[in-house]
């Protein structure tokens, strides 16, 4: 399969390196970038779930093959770009490619609807990346999961989605098709979005773990998220993770905990979260959408409130 994956970011040169395997991949660069980045050799330094327990320490290298323009002769057209950037890509692709099909690999809050107003229904799926990690120069230091969310908000996409699926199946991906995948990604979003809320605070995420004190904000905003969701039709029970938030505030020590063991003991989940920084802008957006989504469902959120205060206190989100 010929595959076009939008940039050279972290998610997009994980699953470049992991698709080349056993496909033709290419990587969308801007014109001014092509020259840095066309036939550039990056190292990477991975835990890859897909292999056993005892030999899933990987090092390898990755070239990427760049192109400064698209088209329909692709036969799918990866998008892994942060949310605040997806409509304006879609845009140009859509010029580019009109016929592609397209794999859109961003959390979303209420961008779908015009991501419709730019292609057609049948033209594309959404997803979630199962891996993570950072770039520590020309190392990519990361994590590849053995799984994948894949999944379609409209029943015309399903053609896509069987011919993708297979796709990441046989480079050893064992994609997670939710039954409703556009509450999946709100499951997601709430889930994540008021944590990079609370660490525009510390920006550091070991000092935030020291922060007891937030972190219950966090948990309680999150509590607050699940309000959201279910005054927008989310059915909770769909979604196991989100007992963890809708618990008794007096047993949110049992989470607490374990996220603090799994951070510090857990080296997936290390190099998962060490994306969490780079991503500040989009995690701080994410969050203020949800936020203004519940002041206008009239939720009450003290929590929510207590995080907004920090984000506009210590952080500008540039892409506003």
């Amino acid at each position: 399969m010929k595959i076009l994956i939008v940039g050279t970011g972290m998610i997009g040169t994980i699953y470049g390196q992991v698709l080349s395997a056993q496909n033709e991949v290419f990587h969308y660069v801007r014109t001014s970038r092509y020259s840095e980045k066309n036939n550039k050799t990056i190292h990477f330094d991975y835990i890859d779930e897909r292999r056993k327990k005892n030999d899933q320490n990987i090092n390898g290298s990755y070239q990427y093959s760049c192109v400064t323009a698209a088209d329909s002769s692709y036969d799918l057209i990866i998008v892994p770009v942060k949310t605040f950037q997806l409509i304006e890509t879609m845009k140009e692709l859509a010029k580019q490619a009109p016929k592609a099909k397209y794999l859109i690999f961003t959390l979303d809050w209420n961008q779908m609807d015009q991501v419709d107003r730019i292609i057609s229904k049948d033209q594309y799926i959404v997803g979630y990346a199962g891996g993570g990690g950072t770039f520590k120069g020309d190392l990519l230091w990361g994590n590849v999961g053995k799984d994948i969310m894949l999944g379609t908000i409209y029943p015309e996409q399903q053609p896509i989605l069987k011919n993708i699926d297979q796709v990441f199946r046989v480079c050893g991906i064992i994609p997670e098709v939710p039954q409703n995948a556009l509450h999946w990604l709100w499951m997601h979003n709430v889930s994540t979005a008021p944590f990079g809320a609370a660490l525009a605070k510390h920006r550091d995420f070991i000092k935030y773990l020291d922060d007891k004190e937030l972190i219950k904000v966090t948990f309680g905003a999150c509590r607050e998220c699940c309000l959201i969701l279910k005054a927008r039709g989310v059915n909770l029970k769909q979604f196991p993770e989100s007992k963890m938030y809708t618990m008794p505030s007096f047993l949110y020590f049992i989470p607490i905990a374990m996220m603090r063991w799994n951070f510090k003991k857990n080296p997936v989940m290390q190099r998962y979260t060490a994306h969490a920084n780079d991503s500040l802008d989009e995690m701080c957006l994410n969050f203020e959408e949800i936020y203004q989504t519940g002041r206008e469902l009239e939720i009450n959120m003290p929590n929510m409130d207590f995080l907004h205060k920090i984000v506009e206190k210590n952080h500008t989100i540039s892409c506003i």
